[in-house]
């Protein structure tokens, strides 16, 4: 068996062995760590040099061969001993300090699921915030990148009670190579990418677009701080970090979709006179830039918070121009929870422009989140825990630069802040997502009792949005932004209105008007609470198009405001159709609703800027022109009720059993058949534009008769 005088000794210290990092192989003082550990703050007794420990032991006095033989196995059984006792002694050391600091938690200092919708609203925390050891550490590097260390981190959890975690920079940059990024064709160039940059004029007059119109609707930048970066951009682009490069390129991609069809700036860009076409290519040109600034800084494994936030734009942006982006979400989602947005930032002391940045990059994240997987049937039932705190309802310049933690509390105003939309419109996605896992499960109908809380929880909703928003205007009108805003936001309520009350009045049509699961009042009561949603809706989609000061936000009515209002005239045609109680003035003036409500789809249409309403607007013609859903019903004896109401299974209804779908059968009898065809459309498929099937809608225009063959 080898001495160990002859083993060859590593000449790195330990703890830069364990982590695979630079070590400078010396120490910076006699007996003291090397620089490496002094930087990252190693205790001194940690910091070991093989070679030396062995180097010590081999420097002993010679003694003679024959004494040496005769006590060689007792000293080599001592070093072991003591080696092995010096390393118990260090573990000990290390398992006591842990113990302490889990002794001194406190229950609330553990991470909870409660819903940050419990707050009062001002973003201000209900319970004791942990302290910052317990819950881990932020590590930066000097590229600017950052990384959470959780407590379980082998190294953070020694550093995490120290001072010299405070600031610290470590080797976020090690993994990093001069290989490039793998999933690239090439190499990175910043001129390549620069080069894709329009004019400064131009990007100019876009970055003050994207302010204007979209960053009051998705506020998570901190609008001062991403002017004073753009300043510098502006004088110096190549030095700009590609974070934040990306960032613009995302920006930019965003901004452009809110230019309408007239606008010379989209001509400048586009260089075409189809606008619809122009947005389209600019949009996936500039999302291109991002994602390839992204790639060169090797965003998969460094990552700030500039890289998170031109991802949650990039989602956002995606999500009302082609549709859902589940698999990037949850890539975004893992960025979020590698920086520690999961923990409330007051717990790393950081500055409170930046803490507030934080808190909205997660509040975005978790309404995209909750967005979508309520689109895809909650698929994802196990939420992250976190008891991260909302942001504040603020304006940005009211946010005074300092620790977040030692910050005098911002005393929300009760006028509309910047932030005043995001926290509504997220409890209203809260709301919805809940509505979802409650009322759509295959358990049967939900009572009606749960179908009144929530419908209590929205109007309380609307409450408070008409005190925010409507205190002052006796003395003053509504900005125009904040306006849109408030139309947007009861837009939405009326879409939950309809999918809760759904069920109740399509039990009721199909069980023949009577129904044990709900009293004749309760259907009632839930069809007036949905005609008089759909009205509004389609007087909000009007709104929009028609008043000039909205212009820069008609991507949204192009986008999901027509969904919402093609939603509302299906249902009201479909309550005409199917009520036996309606008298023939009421059922007049609901058919000069949607009568007026193809006139805008029409007009948005012929814009080429909206593919739903180019998809809508012939089928509510064909649904308006249809007198026989309109006119006033008499009651068939139960005997006398056609086979053909038998519900239908078109493609879009997932599967469910029922007679196959065919424009043969719509001929046939085509006031059953049309009530039939609007049955089979479930409320979860109103979710989101993209369950829509818009070959289905097409049987309706082709196949369902306009004066003739009602039955």
């Amino acid at each position: 068996m080898p001495t160990q005088a002859n083993r060859r000794m590593p000449l790195s210290c330990e703890p830069c062995r364990e982590r695979k990092i630079r070590c400078p192989r010396t120490s910076s003082s006699p007996g003291g760590p090397c620089a490496t550990c002094v930087r990252r703050g190693v205790p001194a007794d940690q910091c070991v040099f093989l070679r030396e420990v062995y180097g010590r032991r081999a420097a002993r006095p010679q003694i003679p061969a024959a004494a040496a033989a005769a006590t060689g196995a007792e000293e080599s059984r001592e070093a072991s001993n003591s080696e092995l006792l010096e390393r118990i002694r260090k573990l000990e050391s290390l398992v006591g300090s842990n113990a302490n600091i889990g002794a001194r938690r406190s229950t609330a200092e553990v991470p909870t699921a409660l819903s940050p919708f419990d707050d009062s609203g001002d973003g201000q925390a209900s319970t004791p915030m942990p302290s910052r050891a317990s819950r881990g550490t932020l590590v930066k590097s000097v590229s600017g990148h950052e990384r959470y260390e959780p407590l379980s981190s082998k190294w953070s959890s020694v550093l995490a009670s120290s001072q010299m975690a405070d600031g610290m920079s470590c080797e976020v940059d090690a993994l990093a190579t001069e290989s490039e990024f793998p999933f690239t064709t090439g190499r990175f160039q910043l001129d390549d990418v620069l080069s894709a940059l329009p004019a400064m004029s131009h990007c100019d007059q876009l970055k003050d677009v994207f302010l204007s119109v979209f960053a009051p609707l998705f506020h998570v930048l901190h609008d001062p701080t991403f002017l004073a970066d753009y300043a510098r951009f502006r004088s110096q682009p190549e030095t700009m970090p590609l974070s934040w490069l990306a960032l613009l390129f995302a920006v930019l991609s965003i901004a452009v979709t809110a230019l309408d069809e007239g606008s010379d700036l989209l001509r400048d860009l586009g260089k075409s006179s189809d606008a619809s076409k122009s947005i389209s290519t600019l949009t996936s040109r500039y999302r291109a830039a991002a994602f390839r600034c992204l790639e060169g800084d090797q965003y998969l494994w460094r990552h700030n918070l500039q890289t998170l936030q031109a991802l949650i734009l990039l989602i956002y942006g995606i999500n009302h121009s082609h549709g859902q982006s589940w698999a990037l979400l949850g890539l975004t989602r893992n960025v979020a929870l590698s920086l520690g947005c999961h923990v409330d930032p007051d717990h790393f002391g950081l500055d409170l422009v930046e803490a507030e940045q934080r808190r909205r990059c997660w509040a975005a994240l978790t309404m995209l989140y909750m967005i979508q997987n309520t689109c895809l049937g909650s698929i994802d039932t196990a939420p992250i825990q976190s008891s991260v705190r909302l942001p504040l309802d603020v304006d940005d310049d009211q946010l005074a630069a300092g620790p977040a933690a030692a910050r005098t509390p911002v005393m929300r105003s009760d006028t509309p802040s910047q932030m005043s939309y995001l926290l509504y419109k997220f409890r209203l996605y809260d709301i919805c997502a809940r509505i979802c896992n409650h009322l759509f499960s295959e358990s049967g109908p939900p009572s009606y009792d749960a179908i009144s809380a929530f419908d209590r929880e929205i109007s309380a909703q609307q409450d408070a949005w008409n005190i925010k928003y409507l205190r002052d205007t006796r003395h003053s009108s509504l900005p125009n932004h904040h306006a849109v805003h408030l139309n947007i936001l009861f837009g939405y309520s009326h879409q939950l209105f309809l999918l809760l009350h759904r069920p109740v009045l399509q039990q009721a049509h199909t069980e023949g008007g009577s129904t044990q699961k709900y009293a004749p009042s309760q259907v009632l009561s839930s069809r007036t609470r949905c005609l008089e949603s759909a009205s509004a809706l389609l007087e909000i989609h009007r709104l929009l198009y028609e008043n000039d000061a909205f212009r820069p936000f008609q991507w949204y009515n192009h986008g999901l405001g027509s969904f919402h209002a093609f939603h509302a005239a299906v249902f009201i045609a479909y309550i005409c159709g199917t009520s036996t109680d309606l008298d023939a003035e009421y059922l007049a003036s609901l058919r000069r609703e949607v009568e007026a409500s193809v006139s805008t789809f029409e007009a948005i249409a012929a814009t080429g800027m909206s593919r739903i309403c180019e998809k809508a607007a012939p089928v509510l013609r064909r649904l308006s022109a249809t007198s026989c859903l309109f006119a006033q019903r008499r009651v068939d004896p139960p005997h006398e009720v056609p086979q053909t109401l038998l519900p239908l299974s078109p493609p879009l209804s997932g599967g469910s059993e029922g007679q196959p779908y065919s424009p043969s059968m719509l001929h046939t009898s085509s006031q059953q058949q049309l009530e039939a065809f609007l049955e089979t459309l479930q409320p979860r498929q109103w979710l989101s534009p993209a369950a829509i099937t818009w070959n289905d809608w097409d049987l309706i225009v082709d196949g369902c008769p306009t004066s003739q063959g009602c039955g």
